[in-house]
C-alpha cells in the first residue's frame, strides 16, 4: 500500500497509536514524535492529526500532478483496473456468501475463483505499466508475455531478461558505440524492461496466489 493509501485509511478511523507509528515512518523522527509518544492528550491528538493530514494533501497533490502527465492510454487502463477492483470485490462477496451457506465446492466457486486469478493477472500488468511510467516517464512498446508458462519457466525468462537488460545498458554507456547503436540498443532495453516488469508482476501474483492456497480472499 502507498504511503498516501495508508495516511487516508489512517484518517478514515485515526487511533492515536497507530497514527504515531504512521507518523514516525512517514515524517521521521524528532522532538514532536517524542512528544507525540508521551501520550493522547488534546494537543498531541491534533497535532498528529494536523502533521498528518497535511502530509497527505502534498502527497495528494504530487500523485494528481503525476496523474496529469499519463498518456490516454495508461488513464484508460487505470479505469479498467477500477472497473476490475470492483468486480474482484463482488465476486469474492458471492463466494463467502456461498461459504456461509454451507457449500465449500461447486462448479460456480471454481469458475469465480478462476476468474479472481484472472482478475489479478490484469491488474498485474496495469498497474505494472504504471509503476514503470511512475519510474522512468515513458510507457514502453507493449510486450505480450505468455501466462500460460509455468513458475519455473517465468523464473527462467525472468533471468534470462535481466541478462538482455545489463547486456542493452552496457551499450548504450560504451564509448565505442555509435549514434545508431545507441538508439537501437535504446529501443531494445525499452521492449526487455516492459517484459521483465510483466514477467515479474507474473511471477508476484502466482506466488501470492500459492501463498493464499489457490483462492486470494485477502
Amino acid at each position: 500500500m502507498e504511503t498516501l493509501d495508508k495516511l487516508n485509511q489512517w484518517l478514515d478511523q485515526p487511533v492515536y497509536e497507530q497514527g504515531v507509528v504512521l507518523y514516525q515512518q512517514v515524517l521521521g523522527d524528532g522532538f514532536v514524535l517524542d512528544m507525540l509518544k508521551t501520550g493522547p492528550d488534546a494537543y498531541n491528538r491534533q497535532t498528529l492529526l494536523d502533521a498528518l493530514t497535511a502530509k497527505r494533501d502534498e502527497l495528494a497533490a504530487q500523485r494528481q500532478a503525476r496523474i496529469e502527465t499519463y498518456p490516454e492510454e495508461l488513464l484508460d487502463s487505470l479505469e479498467m483496473g477500477k472497473t476490475l477492483m470492483d468486480e474482484r470485490t463482488a465476486i469474492k462477496e458471492r463466494m463467502r456468501m456461498r461459504l456461509n451457506s454451507g457449500v465449500t465446492e461447486s462448479e460456480e466457486t471454481k469458475d469465480w475463483a478462476f476468474r479472481i486469478l484472472s482478475i489479478v493477472d490484469q491488474l498485474g500488468g496495469i498497474y505494472g505499466r504504471r509503476d514503470f511510467f511512475d519510474e522512468h516517464g515513458y510507457l514502453p512498446d507493449a510486450v505480450s508475455v505468455d501466462h500460460e508458462r509455468t513458475p519455473a519457466q517465468l523464473m527462467q525468462r525472468m533471468l534470462t531478461l535481466r541478462t538482455y537488460v545489463s547486456r542493452e545498458g552496457r551499450k548504450i554507456r560504451s564509448r565505442l558505440s555509435t549514434e545508431e547503436q545507441v538508439r537501437q540498443a535504446t529501443s531494445k532495453l525499452r521492449e526487455f524492461q516492459s517484459e521483465l516488469h510483466q514477467v515479474e508482476n507474473l511471477l508476484a501474483a502466482t506466488q501470492q496466489t500459492l501463498d493464499n492456497g489457490s483462492i486470494p480472499f485477502a
